[in-house]
């Protein structure tokens, strides 16, 4: 009973529908999410999968009486918006993003969907703003430790590998490849073979 909740759950329904790039299934949760960490999970995957900044319009600036998680997912639609922006907007979108961002740290450091986000914002952002793809690594590393099964969050296992290989490329680390070859040998879904052939 417990292992059928959690894959009812929004977040691993979420999870599903992005891993298998069902957008329309994606747009359908967004749109029935009852709570705001579920709408904004949502949002956090329909852009990831389809670049559509009509996902990102009217995101708040702030949450009041926000969770980590929360704080993260915003944090992470917020960096979503720079690549778009002008040279004033650019340098106040990063400063939001990673304000919210070091506030979902200080509110839970613990928790899955925070350190993803935190790896990926490391991996993404350039040095002179605190990137840091080493650091990224042994975030990742740590993560897949303690990252067994699903959670909850809309996170699991297989995800954390394609992002810590995608950290590892990066890095330029000596197993990345062989790493890499492990991956291709699982049945995975579309998106993440897709990742592995075209990383961000």
């Amino acid at each position: 009973m417990i292992l059928l909740l959690l894959a009812l759950c929004h977040g691993n329904l979420v999870q599903a529908a992005y891993a298998k790039k069902d957008v329309e299934g994606l747009a359908t949760l967004l749109a029935e999410a009852e709570v705001r960490e579920d709408s904004l999970l949502a949002r956090y995957r329909l852009f990831a999968l389809t670049r559509e900044h009509e996902v990102l319009r009217d995101l708040p600036k702030d949450l009041d009486s926000a969770t980590a998680r929360e704080l993260a997912l915003l944090s992470a639609l917020w960096a979503y918006r720079i690549p778009s922006a002008g040279l004033f907007q650019l340098f106040s979108y990063g400063r939001r993003s990673n304000g919210l961002l070091r506030r979902a740290l200080d509110a839970d450091p613990n928790d899955p969907l925070v350190r993803l986000i935190e790896a990926q914002s490391l991996l993404f952002r350039p040095g002179i703003a605190g990137g840091d793809t080493e650091l990224a690594l042994e975030l990742l590393l740590e993560l897949r430790l303690s990252v067994r099964q699903p959670c909850p969050c809309g996170l699991g296992p297989l995800e954390i590998d394609l992002w810590l290989w995608y950290a590892m490329e990066r890095a330029d680390h000596p197993d990345a490849d062989r790493f890499r070859n492990t991956l291709e040998g699982r049945a995975l879904p579309a998106l993440y073979r897709e990742f592995l052939l075209d990383p961000p």
